[in-house]
């Protein structure tokens, strides 16, 4: 696991310890790593990153995606001006699918 702040993963490959599923660019959903919740609605929260966001058109897009059991209904969902923070702060890795 990536060292609280630190933006190297320890080993090349490594999946991040926190993931994000967007949907629209309007509502976000912490698929993994809802464990450092607390810390990523800081602004000066300690917190492995960066962070990956996975973003998709429809909430179907994802599910094709990330498989017929995944449902926002088990994520937390993180607030747009909290991504937009983690964007600007450069502590994002978006990719749009």
């Amino acid at each position: 696991m990536n060292a609280i702040g630190d933006p190297r993963p320890d080993k090349p490959g490594e999946e991040p310890a926190i993931i994000l599923v967007g949907i629209k660019g309007s509502s976000y959903y912490v698929v993994k790593g809802d464990e450092f919740m607390d810390q990523l609605l800081l602004v000066d929260g300690k917190f492995p990153f960066p962070i990956v966001c996975l973003n998709f058109e429809t909430m179907i897009d994802a599910t094709r995606i990330l498989g017929g059991t995944f449902s926002v209904a088990d994520c937390w969902a993180l607030h747009p001006e909290v991504v937009n923070r983690l964007r600007d702060e450069k502590k994002l890795i978006e990719s749009h699918n």
